[in-house]
């Protein structure tokens, strides 16, 4: 991982608004200036989803979209590195060591398991180390010191730190700073700040304290409103700029 600036991970539900035209929004992620792309799968029912990508994914899940397809898509897509978002649901349905290791044979970078705390973590943590396909853990502000440290000696990439107590696509939270620094004293991994980032201000905010962040209703919802690969490739270089 390039951690000589500052990482910019957008989200994308997999085969939202098509397959077809998921390849082509992912195209224009990596052509705006993403570091990496986080790719949902699309799930019945999400946990800390709001309701711009609760409503990306009922469209997929609609089309007919499955955990296979979201492999397919990311196999087929090779222009910038991918993570997985799921729930452990589906991890456990597809099975969770066959997940991971097609994980690996598609190029995943991690998978992110929102329901999955660190301290039931370990029988997938197990699968995943064997197949070099990191779980990314999730930090809130609502987690003890002791949690903290015990999810940076877990990680081996980044933290995914949920930068307010809600779910996706929420007001953002203004002091997001305090909230990283007091991660910062705890853990030695990268932190990477989602859930409310909306704009490049937001962006610029949330990237003055923390390694980077991930955007995802924002750009979801450029799209259910008609925006073109163009518009998001537009939208992502503009939180490219703004975070540099």
């Amino acid at each position: 991982m390039d951690q000589s600036r500052k990482l910019l991970v957008p989200f994308l539900t997999a085969g939202y608004p098509t397959r077809r035209d998921c390849l082509d929004y992912l195209e224009a992620c990596a052509e705006g200036g993403a570091d990496q792309i986080e790719l949902g799968i699309p799930f019945s029912d999400p946990l800390a989803d709001g309701p711009v990508i609760q409503a990306s994914s009922q469209r997929a899940l609609d089309a007919g979209v499955t955990t296979e397809d979201a492999f397919r898509i990311a196999e087929r897509f090779r222009d910038a590195p991918l993570l997985f978002m799921t729930y452990v649901n589906p991890v456990l349905q597809y099975g969770a060591a066959r997940f991971f290791a097609r994980a690996a044979m598609a190029g995943l970078k991690g998978v992110i398991l929102p329901d999955v705390p660190p301290e039931e973590s370990e029988s997938v943590a197990a699968i995943a180390e064997k197949t070099a396909v990191p779980i990314v853990h999730l930090v809130s502000p609502t987690c003890t010191d002791e949690r903290i440290r015990r999810i940076d000696r877990l990680t081996r990439t980044w933290i995914y730190l949920v930068s307010l107590k809600g779910v996706t696509g929420s007001a953002p939270n203004r002091d997001v700073g305090a909230f990283v620094r007091r991660v910062r004293r705890l853990a030695r991994r990268p932190l990477l700040v989602g859930f409310g980032i909306s704009s490049p201000a937001d962006a610029r905010r949330a990237a003055a304290e923390a390694d980077g962040i991930i955007v995802g209703s924002a750009l979801l919802r450029r799209i259910e409103r008609g925006g073109t690969p163009r518009d998001v490739e537009r939208f992502v270089a503009s939180l490219r700029r703004a975070i540099d």
